[in-house]
């Protein structure tokens, strides 16, 4: 028995193989497919002629009113990795993840990526070496799965495992060895002034694009790492002043060399501007202050012209030739406990 659609002729058995064939939903290969090397021996680099989309294959059944019945398949989209590396400087940190491209000379085209990354925001874009030197690489494997979406390749996930290693643990580590080189960094010899607020110390001496708001939404959190990292002869000296500091009323001052810090402290007759070191061995310098808030503006401005004169003249001549409110505590390096105890006796003193 035979069927006609038309001018063509379906024999009984070519139509019960139709009939068969219709009822085929997905068709799985042992061992799989290496669909990279059927693109190559297809002798074309348009993956569309050869992945089928979600379309129907129309097949005849026997006709049951005079008419023949239509089937059809849907066919799965299929799916292949791929393997490969890509330079950490050409990647785009992003929050969320990273961004990629990636050309494919076998499909010849770009496809696009992203590998997800939680902990990750796009301010790390411009200090990523600084996670290539801690990954201890200047690429990334990337493991990629693509898919073949009505004739269009597209990446619908990328993984790497060196992106999965940025965690908050290795953050942290990045965020110390962007701050030690930082506080180690040159300013511009071109550069006349010598109290920085946090946003104005980052400008002069970190990289181009690290703004403070990388790691630290306050000149607070800044310090608290910068005591962190600190030699110990300073460490005790720094915290007690960093917690007296008068946040609410002038913004922590940084001085570039030597690096240290200019706080202001509130007394009960007057405040007070003291500037401390960091890891150098300098006596701690107190300015008295009214405690007419106003004032402050204009007595950094005068501390900033002091530093000035010291650079030229020395530290010595200003301090037996200046008529300010001023005094230095001395600081014992050799008892390193017991000197900070008298020294913070000192200091209360001074402040009440």
């Amino acid at each position: 028995m035979q069927y006609q659609v038309g001018e063509i002729k379906f024999p009984d058995n070519q139509v019960r193989f139709f009939t068969d064939l219709s009822k085929i939903e997905r068709i799985a290969f042992k061992g799989g497919i290496d669909t990279l090397g059927l693109l190559k021996t297809s002798g074309t680099s348009t993956p569309s002629i050869i992945f089928p989309s979600r379309e129907s294959i129309a097949v005849r059944n026997q006709p049951t009113n005079g008419q023949l019945e239509q089937y059809s398949i849907q066919l799965g989209q299929p799916k292949f990795q791929e393997t490969f590396s890509i330079a950490l400087k050409d990647v785009q940190f992003r929050t969320g993840g990273v961004y990629f491209s990636k050309k494919f000379k076998a499909f010849n085209r770009t496809l696009e990526g992203t590998i997800v990354n939680v902990d990750i925001i796009e301010e790390f874009d411009a200090i990523k070496n600084y996670f290539g030197n801690i990954l201890n690489t200047k690429k990334i494997q990337v493991f990629a799965t693509i898919e073949a979406i009505n004739g269009h390749l597209k990446i619908i996930e990328a993984k790497s495992a060196e992106i999965e290693k940025i965690n908050k643990q290795l953050i942290d580590e990045v965020k110390f060895k962007v701050l030690k080189r930082i506080t180690r960094n040159s300013i511009s010899p071109e550069t006349e002034k010598n109290l920085f607020t946090m946003e104005e110390y980052f400008e002069s001496a970190a990289e181009d694009g690290l703004r403070p708001k990388v790691f630290y939404k306050s000149d607070k959190e800044f310090i608290e790492d910068l005591i962190s990292i600190v030699d110990k002869k300073h460490y005790f000296h720094l915290r007690y002043l960093s917690n007296k500091h008068a946040h609410n009323l002038m913004k922590l001052r940084f001085v570039h060399k030597p690096f240290s810090v200019i706080f202001l402290i509130e007394g009960h007759q007057n405040n007070h501007i003291i500037w401390e070191t960091l890891d150098t061995e300098e006596a701690t310098y107190i300015w008295y202050l009214d405690r007419d808030i106003s004032i402050i503006p204009t007595a950094l401005k005068k501390i900033d012209g002091i530093m000035s004169g010291m650079k030229i003249y020395g530290k010595n001549t200003y301090i037996s030739t200046n008529n300010d409110r001023f005094i230095r505590l001395i600081h014992d390096y050799k008892d390193i406990d017991g000197g900070f105890v008298k020294w913070k006796g000192q200091l209360e003193h001074i402040l009440i």
